[in-house]
């Protein structure tokens, strides 16, 4: 498609006359006509002022290609949908690893120490919100990440302070936040 149809097909699927479309640009109706009928080529001035007039992106409007912040609500459904099916799939076979890992832990001789950091990882599992959930998970994620990274002796070690602190200070918001703290450092 030419950007002149992109153009009109863009205005009407926003609901927008010419006449609407060019006020808001501070163009005349007829140079809009002709911008979309293909007999005026607009400067990449007026391209980047239609762009934002019809909140699309600049490839949406030269190409009629969707970018994501293109995507109305029920475009954005069925762009996730596949991804979704996938995050299903991936999150059965977690749970299958986690319930397999779960009976071999209780059927298996645990120290003192271990099984009360289990008891009472469960019981904070339990009590958490989901959003406290993912953000413990993404910290773990990390710890783990880089416990085994600073194995190796290429790493920076400016690096791996920089990301202890980052996360220790991520950790402490985290259980301000859990914790409901509403006092000053």
């Amino acid at each position: 498609m030419s950007i002149g149809e992109n153009v009109k097909r863009i205005r009407t699927e926003k609901k927008l006359t010419q006449q609407e479309l060019a006020e808001k640009m501070g163009i005349s109706r007829s140079y809009l006509s002709d911008i979309e009928n293909n007999r005026k080529n607009p400067s990449s001035k007026t391209l980047e002022a239609l762009a934002e007039k019809l909140n699309v992106s600049m490839l949406y409007l030269t190409t009629g290609k969707k970018t994501l912040n293109d995507l109305d609500d029920s475009e954005l459904k069925e762009q996730f949908k596949p991804v979704a099916s996938k995050i299903k799939a991936g999150n059965a076979g977690t749970t299958k690893y986690v319930k397999t890992k779960l009976k071999e832990l209780s059927e298996s001789e645990l120290e003192y120490a271990v099984t009360q950091y289990l008891a009472n990882a469960l019981i904070f599992l339990r009590t958490s919100n989901e959003e406290e959930l993912k953000t413990l998970t993404v910290i773990i994620v990390q710890l783990i990440k880089y416990r085994n990274y600073g194995k190796h002796d290429y790493v920076e070690q400016d690096e791996l302070l920089d990301f202890i602190e980052g996360e220790t200070k991520e950790f402490k918001e985290f259980l301000k936040r859990r914790f409901h703290y509403k006092g000053d450092d």
